[in-house]
Protein backbone atom coordinates (compact mmCIF):
# COMPACT_ATOMS: atom_id res chain seq x y z
CA UNK A 1 0.00 0.00 0.00
CA UNK A 2 1.16 3.25 -1.26
CA UNK A 3 0.57 6.37 1.28
CA UNK A 4 0.71 9.74 -0.04
CA UNK A 5 0.78 12.54 2.17
CA UNK A 6 -0.75 16.33 1.21
CA UNK A 7 0.56 19.30 2.14
CA UNK A 8 -2.17 22.39 1.36
CA UNK A 9 -0.58 25.97 0.96
CA UNK A 10 -2.04 29.28 0.53
CA UNK A 11 -0.64 31.80 -2.36
CA UNK A 12 0.65 34.66 -2.41
CA UNK A 13 0.65 35.62 -5.87
CA UNK A 14 -1.06 38.74 -7.63
CA UNK A 15 -4.09 39.11 -9.56
CA UNK A 16 -7.79 37.53 -9.11
CA UNK A 17 -6.60 34.96 -7.28
CA UNK A 18 -4.68 37.04 -4.39
CA UNK A 19 -5.91 36.04 -1.35
CA UNK A 20 -7.47 32.77 -2.61
CA UNK A 21 -6.34 29.75 -1.29
CA UNK A 22 -4.02 27.80 -3.60
CA UNK A 23 -3.59 24.10 -2.88
CA UNK A 24 -0.28 22.89 -3.57
CA UNK A 25 0.25 19.63 -3.40
CA UNK A 26 3.67 17.34 -2.41
CA UNK A 27 3.30 13.68 -2.60
CA UNK A 28 6.08 11.48 -1.08
CA UNK A 29 5.89 8.10 -2.01
CA UNK A 30 6.59 4.98 0.71
CA UNK A 31 10.35 5.02 -0.49
CA UNK A 32 10.40 8.47 0.49
CA UNK A 33 9.92 7.69 4.25
CA UNK A 34 11.61 4.29 4.30
CA UNK A 35 13.73 4.39 7.70
CA UNK A 36 17.49 4.47 7.39
CA UNK A 37 19.36 1.68 8.09
CA UNK A 38 23.04 0.96 9.00
CA UNK A 39 24.91 -2.56 8.55
CA UNK A 40 25.83 -3.68 11.92
CA UNK A 41 28.92 -5.71 11.44
CA UNK A 42 30.47 -8.20 14.24
CA UNK A 43 33.97 -8.41 15.46
CA UNK A 44 36.40 -9.71 13.31
CA UNK A 45 38.01 -12.72 13.63
CA UNK A 46 41.94 -13.21 14.13
CA UNK A 47 43.76 -15.70 12.57
CA UNK A 48 46.98 -17.07 14.35
CA UNK A 49 49.75 -18.18 12.21
CA UNK A 50 51.46 -21.24 13.13
CA UNK A 51 54.44 -19.21 15.39
CA UNK A 52 51.70 -17.34 17.28
CA UNK A 53 49.63 -20.85 17.92
CA UNK A 54 52.95 -22.69 18.87
CA UNK A 55 53.92 -19.96 21.58
CA UNK A 56 49.89 -20.30 23.08
CA UNK A 57 50.46 -23.95 22.92
CA UNK A 58 54.02 -23.84 25.16
CA UNK A 59 52.22 -21.60 27.53
CA UNK A 60 49.73 -23.97 28.23
CA UNK A 61 51.85 -26.87 28.67
CA UNK A 62 54.23 -24.86 31.15
CA UNK A 63 50.77 -23.54 32.84
CA UNK A 64 49.73 -26.90 33.17
CA UNK A 65 52.83 -28.78 34.44
CA UNK A 66 53.08 -25.70 37.13
CA UNK A 67 49.63 -26.37 38.57
CA UNK A 68 50.40 -29.82 38.49
CA UNK A 69 53.87 -28.95 40.49
CA UNK A 70 51.83 -26.95 42.96
CA UNK A 71 48.80 -29.73 42.98
CA UNK A 72 52.02 -32.26 44.14
CA UNK A 73 53.65 -30.06 46.43
CA UNK A 74 50.34 -29.41 48.62
CA UNK A 75 49.45 -32.90 48.68
CA UNK A 76 53.45 -33.77 50.31
CA UNK A 77 52.78 -31.24 52.32
CA UNK A 78 49.39 -31.73 54.00
CA UNK A 79 49.62 -35.57 53.78
CA UNK A 80 50.64 -36.66 57.05
CA UNK A 81 53.91 -38.50 56.48
CA UNK A 82 54.63 -42.27 58.70
CA UNK A 83 55.10 -42.24 61.90
CA UNK A 84 58.09 -42.07 63.96
CA UNK A 85 58.63 -45.41 65.52
CA UNK A 86 59.69 -45.16 69.32
CA UNK A 87 63.60 -45.93 70.10
CA UNK A 88 64.00 -49.02 71.85
CA UNK A 89 65.16 -48.78 75.50
CA UNK A 90 68.88 -50.83 75.86
CA UNK A 91 68.79 -53.16 78.96
CA UNK A 92 72.06 -54.86 80.16
CA UNK A 93 71.30 -56.94 83.16
CA UNK A 94 73.68 -59.04 85.52
CA UNK A 95 72.02 -62.57 85.80
CA UNK A 96 72.18 -65.55 87.92
CA UNK A 97 72.87 -69.15 86.09
CA UNK A 98 73.47 -72.38 87.19
CA UNK A 99 73.43 -75.96 85.73
CA UNK A 100 70.44 -78.05 85.51
CA UNK A 101 69.27 -80.11 88.62
CA UNK A 102 67.96 -82.72 86.64
CA UNK A 103 71.06 -83.49 84.64
CA UNK A 104 74.19 -84.06 87.28
CA UNK A 105 76.99 -82.54 85.77
CA UNK A 106 80.25 -84.92 85.71
CA UNK A 107 83.48 -84.43 85.12
CA UNK A 108 84.76 -84.22 81.03
CA UNK A 109 81.06 -84.44 80.45
CA UNK A 110 78.64 -81.45 79.46
CA UNK A 111 75.73 -79.84 80.79
CA UNK A 112 72.80 -77.55 80.25
CA UNK A 113 72.77 -73.92 81.34
CA UNK A 114 69.53 -72.57 83.00
CA UNK A 115 68.75 -68.98 83.46
CA UNK A 116 66.66 -66.79 85.56
CA UNK A 117 65.53 -63.64 84.55
CA UNK A 118 63.67 -60.89 86.91
CA UNK A 119 61.96 -58.55 85.37
CA UNK A 120 60.74 -55.67 87.84
CA UNK A 121 60.35 -53.34 85.49
CA UNK A 122 56.46 -52.34 84.63
CA UNK A 123 56.85 -53.31 80.73
CA UNK A 124 57.41 -56.46 79.21
CA UNK A 125 61.19 -56.95 78.24
CA UNK A 126 62.97 -59.48 75.62
CA UNK A 127 66.68 -60.44 76.28
CA UNK A 128 68.92 -61.05 72.84
CA UNK A 129 71.95 -62.26 74.21
CA UNK A 130 74.09 -63.77 77.06
CA UNK A 131 77.48 -63.57 77.56
CA UNK A 132 80.01 -64.76 80.68
CA UNK A 133 79.66 -62.24 83.19
CA UNK A 134 81.93 -61.45 86.65
CA UNK A 135 83.23 -63.33 88.65
CA UNK A 136 84.32 -67.27 89.25
CA UNK A 137 81.67 -70.59 88.78
CA UNK A 138 81.35 -71.33 92.31
CA UNK A 139 79.37 -75.16 94.42
CA UNK A 140 76.81 -74.67 96.74
CA UNK A 141 77.81 -73.90 100.62
CA UNK A 142 77.73 -77.94 101.12
CA UNK A 143 79.87 -79.06 98.29
CA UNK A 144 82.55 -76.24 98.53
CA UNK A 145 82.94 -77.13 102.27
CA UNK A 146 83.55 -81.01 100.60
CA UNK A 147 86.15 -79.57 99.06
CA UNK A 148 84.86 -78.76 96.24
CA UNK A 149 86.35 -74.97 96.01
CA UNK A 150 87.47 -75.08 92.31
CA UNK A 151 85.01 -76.95 90.07
CA UNK A 152 86.38 -75.53 86.75
CA UNK A 153 83.01 -75.47 85.19
CA UNK A 154 83.27 -73.02 82.95
CA UNK A 155 80.18 -71.97 79.89
CA UNK A 156 81.39 -73.05 76.10
CA UNK A 157 80.57 -70.12 74.50
CA UNK A 158 81.38 -66.93 75.49
CA UNK A 159 78.39 -65.47 73.58
CA UNK A 160 74.78 -67.00 73.21
CA UNK A 161 72.23 -65.10 71.01
CA UNK A 162 68.40 -65.79 72.55
CA UNK A 163 65.20 -64.28 72.60
CA UNK A 164 63.61 -64.11 75.71
CA UNK A 165 60.45 -62.62 76.14
CA UNK A 166 58.98 -61.94 80.20
CA UNK A 167 56.26 -59.89 80.81
CA UNK A 168 56.39 -57.14 83.16
CA UNK A 169 57.00 -57.47 86.77
CA UNK A 170 57.41 -61.44 86.59
CA UNK A 171 60.24 -63.90 86.75
CA UNK A 172 61.10 -66.17 83.37
CA UNK A 173 63.52 -69.24 83.88
CA UNK A 174 65.52 -70.33 80.40
CA UNK A 175 67.50 -73.28 79.60
CA UNK A 176 70.71 -72.93 76.98
CA UNK A 177 71.24 -76.73 76.26
CA UNK A 178 74.68 -77.94 76.50
CA UNK A 179 76.44 -74.36 77.54
CA UNK A 180 78.15 -76.11 80.20
CA UNK A 181 81.37 -78.06 80.55
CA UNK A 182 83.20 -80.19 83.14
CA UNK A 183 86.78 -80.54 82.76
CA UNK A 184 88.43 -83.54 83.86
CA UNK A 185 90.34 -83.82 87.31
CA UNK A 186 88.11 -82.26 89.43
CA UNK A 187 87.90 -83.20 92.78
CA UNK A 188 85.12 -86.13 93.60
CA UNK A 189 83.14 -83.65 96.07
CA UNK A 190 82.00 -81.54 92.75
CA UNK A 191 79.88 -84.22 91.36
CA UNK A 192 76.37 -83.32 92.19
CA UNK A 193 76.71 -80.13 93.05
CA UNK A 194 75.12 -76.84 92.27
CA UNK A 195 76.75 -74.26 90.52
CA UNK A 196 76.03 -70.72 90.18
CA UNK A 197 77.43 -69.16 86.72
CA UNK A 198 77.40 -65.29 86.90
CA UNK A 199 76.17 -64.04 83.32
CA UNK A 200 75.53 -60.79 82.18
CA UNK A 201 72.47 -60.05 79.50
CA UNK A 202 71.73 -57.71 76.79
CA UNK A 203 67.99 -56.76 75.69
CA UNK A 204 65.10 -54.35 75.17
CA UNK A 205 61.90 -53.21 76.59
CA UNK A 206 59.47 -53.62 75.18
Amino acid sequence: MIRRDVLTGFGAGAGPDRGRATETRIELGSTDLEEPTWEVRGPRKRRFDRRSRTILAVAAVAALLVNAGAAWAYWRITQPGPAAQPVAVTIDMVLPGHNDLNRTLRPGGTGNLTVTVTNERDVPIRITSIRTGPGNVVADPEHRDAGCTVPGVRINRSYFPVSWEVARNTVGAFTVRDALTMPHGVPQACVGATFTVPLRARGVER
